[in-house]
């Protein structure tokens, strides 16, 4: 059978068509190979930065913890420093005061040597002085100014000045002179009789005092833990080192040429006088 031109033409049409939606489909599944290559590539990328990302913050955590260990051994080692510092200071300080505690002694023996070679001799005319007790005003040798001015005090902390002289203080053997001159009217505190106790050191509210009414003067160092007041027309006279805990209204003269008041601004000397060194 003999087919038409048309038949034909339609035959080859139809095969034309075939190959394209084949090569259509071909086209379509190499996009689509292609975009998975892609995604593949993109997720590939991701990690790669992800594990950068995580390289870098364990670089950075390192440096830290680093940095921060560098800045503690630092402050161990100025700890240390300091330590060692202090311990020498401590051992520099237990042997001065060892010094002084040894010329104090030998300053005792000779004065003890002196008073026994006196004893054999003829006596002589008493001065008016002689035979008082060491904490009379006019025997009093102990004072702030001639102990800082010490060749080894001198070039000392002020706070390290304080303790060796208060160290010094309980050398001496006024002590043993206060309690028979305990009622003495240079250690009485006013006409209703109450007596200072100023040989502890301490002025605390079991004392039960609250105002100087008559002139007296504090030899030694004294603490002084509660409010007073200090009359018009009363002058204390400080030879020792008194440091002021509680407020002090003076209304008289306190004259501490002689030796050192710490902790000065608690007293008010709006109606009073303050002589200094």
């Amino acid at each position: 059978m003999i087919r038409s031109f048309k038949d034909k033409l339609k035959k080859k049409q139809e095969a034309y068509e075939a190959k394209q939606r084949v090569l259509a489909e071909q086209a379509e599944q190499d996009r689509i190979k292609c975009e998975w290559e892609e995604f593949d590539r993109e997720q590939k990328a991701k990690q790669v930065r992800v594990q950068q990302i995580l390289i870098e913050e364990a670089y950075r955590k390192e440096q830290e913890y680093l940095n921060q260990k560098r800045i503690q051994d630092e402050k161990n080692q100025r700890r240390i420093e300091e330590f060692e510092a202090w311990k020498a200071d401590e051992l520099t300080k237990a042997e001065l005061s060892k010094k002084l505690i040894a010329e104090g002694k030998i300053v005792d023996a000779e004065r003890y040597i002196a008073r026994s070679k006196q004893k054999s001799k003829v006596k002589k005319k008493r001065g008016i002085n002689e035979g008082a007790p060491m904490n009379a005003p006019g025997t009093w040798k102990l004072t702030w100014k001639s102990f800082s001015t010490h060749p080894d005090v001198i070039d000392l902390p002020m706070s390290e000045k304080v303790r060796l002289y208060k160290l010094a203080e309980q050398r001496q053997t006024d002590r043993t002179n206060y309690y028979a001159n305990l009622h003495s009217a240079q250690n009485s505190l006013g006409s209703a009789g109450i007596q200072y106790p100023w040989s502890d050191g301490v002025i605390n509210l079991a004392d039960g005092i609250s105002e100087i009414s008559e002139s007296v003067t504090w030899p030694n160092s004294v603490d002084v833990n509660i409010p007073l007041t200090i009359n018009a027309g009363v002058t204390l006279i400080i030879q020792g080192i008194v440091t002021v805990n509680a407020v002090i209204i003076n209304n008289g003269t306190i004259n501490a040429s002689q030796g050192i008041i710490i902790n000065s601004g608690n007293i008010d000397n709006t109606n009073g006088t303050l002589i200094v060194p």
